[in-house]
């Protein structure tokens, strides 16, 4: 089962990214904890009970002493015992959708506890708490009456089956004593059979509880089924990963889970073309760190809004070693430029090159490591602030002192080792337990020790106060430093340094020069600063 567990998480973790779009965390949550629980249960329930293989064998063996005892009686109760299974499987198909509905249920309680708790903050600062509530008592009363009739639809067909043997049971008497009158059965072979028919009866049962479980168990494997099928594998990603792993000499036993029973010679030989046709990680490196990025006539819709065309024509060169600031109202494409530069996405038309090569000829797990993003809100992990600055690392490439180093760089250092266990101290979930100035230092720290050639920063200081920012602007100067990098920001003082500042609109570049050039054009980037859409400072 724990291999099972890791290769559907191995599946979900190389979906594409709509995928994600899709799905909310409650329910990959629950397809990984209560519906693969439900196959465990399953399988330990019927081995360890006196249902399944168990009940099985007690049928088999009792149906041939009884057919020993008693060639007269023993068809007929085997005909009966048909008829009442047929009846009960009858009966049982009606419950999947039952059984399908409490899954969903179930699912849909995860989905609320996990949106209410990682949002807490949010919550509190809108007083959501009864929003939330009454959220979750919704979907808690949903669950209870799916619950209520599934137990229903259990107890009506333990009944009916009780009913059906008891009747059988009684036809069976009558019978018997029938043969006893007449003088063809003596009174101790009809006792002997009536006592293993009870035999049968107990181990009938638990063959239909087995059923039953099997049901439950059908309807979680639908559910599996129906999220894994949504979408297709992100291939560039899934090659890579499998290479990866096929070259790397693997030790931690948590790590071989996903390695049992992954793609196998068939699948591998048959895209071995792929495989084959992506560029080596030297190169990626070497060219990243040398050449040019460019959005060539990009054109870009999100899987889930096919019909609403994001970027129309999108060209844009970022310089390597220079400093791109794009800009633009909300709605411009912005954020979406910096999705398909980290190839969460792929263009719908058009390509990104770097050097010139198209970077779909990289796998997506080498492309990661020539790409750094730092967000608005940096994710940090629920692990210490040291693991977090190494994070996405091997950890034979990283030692202490490197982490140390970089966290100087990132004005780090000094509130780091004022924490109570210093480099080990937890941050807590998502960094709670930090600032956001020091949320922020720690994800440039982490930016600066993986050393990539091209470097993002989406809105990197806007949450942050006066003092924070200062610390934080200084750590990504040093950062930037040589590196191709992009920079999104609203603030004049972020964009006005920048080598070439890029003003996106409906989808395109619609102005590019530096600072000093558009004003000089008087056009829309003029615009945004004298109305402080850009705000100064």
């Amino acid at each position: 089962m724990s291999t099972l567990r890791a290769q559907i998480f191995r599946r979900v973790l190389i979906q594409k990214a709509e995928f994600f779009d899709r799905y909310k965390v409650g329910e990959l949550t629950g397809l990984l904890t209560s519906d693969l629980g439900s196959l465990k249960d399953v399988v330990s329930e019927n081995i360890s009970r006196d249902r399944g293989f168990r009940a099985l064998s007690e049928v088999t063996g009792t149906l041939l002493i009884l057919f020993a005892l008693s060639p007269q009686l023993a068809p007929i109760l085997g005909l009966l015992i048909l008829a009442v299974s047929v009846l009960v499987a009858v009966y049982k198909r009606s419950t999947v959708p039952v059984f399908k509905a409490h899954g969903l249920a179930q699912a849909s309680i995860s989905d609320c506890v996990t949106e209410t708790f990682s949002a807490i903050r949010t919550v509190r600062s809108f007083g959501g708490e009864k929003h939330q509530m009454s959220m979750f008592g919704s979907r808690v009363l949903s669950y209870q009456a799916s619950g209520i009739k599934l137990g229903v639809f259990k107890s009506v067909n333990e009944s009916l089956t009780r009913i059906a043997v008891y009747i059988s049971l009684m036809a069976l008497y009558f019978l018997g004593g029938s043969k006893v009158k007449a003088g063809e059965l003596s009174v101790g072979t009809v006792a002997s059979f009536i006592g293993y028919t009870f035999t049968l009866t107990f181990a009938v049962q638990g063959l239909v509880n087995t059923f039953s479980d099997l049901r439950g168990t059908f309807a979680a494997v639908e559910r599996i089924n129906s999220v894994l099928s949504e979408v297709e594998i992100d291939e560039a990603l899934a090659y890579g990963l499998e290479r990866e792993m096929q070259h790397k000499e693997v030790q931690d036993d948590s790590y071989k889970l996903f390695l049992i029973n992954g793609y196998d010679e068939k699948i591998l030989s048959k895209n071995m073309h792929y495989m084959s046709a992506l560029k080596s990680s030297s190169k990626v490196s070497s060219l990243a760190w040398s050449g040019d990025v460019g959005l060539e006539d990009v054109h870009f819709s999100y899987p889930l809004r096919p019909n609403v065309e994001i970027l129309s024509g999108l060209r844009l060169t970022l310089k390597c070693g220079t400093i791109t600031a794009l800009v633009g109202p909300s709605g411009a494409g912005k954020s979406t430029v910096v999705q398909l530069l980290a190839r969460f996405y792929e263009p719908t038309k058009g390509r990104i090159t770097v050097a010139g090569e198209d970077v779909r000829t990289f796998d997506k797990s080498e492309w990661a490591r020539v790409v750094s993003i730092v967000n608005q809100e940096p994710v940090l992990f629920s692990v210490s602030v040291g693991e977090n600055i190494a994070y996405g690392l091997p950890d034979e490439d990283v030692s202490k002192d490197d982490v140390i180093k970089a966290a100087k760089a990132a004005n780090a250092h000094e509130f780091i080792i004022s924490l109570p266990q210093g480099y080990d101290t937890l941050v807590g979930e998502r960094g709670g337990l930090l600032s956001g100035g020091q949320r922020q230092r720690v994800a440039i720290a982490r930016a600066l020790l993986k050393n990539a050639p091209i470097l993002i920063l989406d809105e990197a200081t806007s949450a942050l106060d006066a003092k924070s920012e200062r610390l934080v602007q200084d750590a990504l100067n040093h950062l930037m430093k040589d590196r191709t990098t992009l920079v999104i920001a609203h603030r004049l003082s972020t964009v006005q340094n920048a080598h070439q500042i890029a003003l996106c609109s409906d989808g395109r570049v619609a102005e590019l020069g530096t600072h000093f050039e558009l004003l000089a054009r008087k056009g829309q980037y003029a615009s945004l600063v004298s109305t402080q859409r850009l705000a100064f400072e």
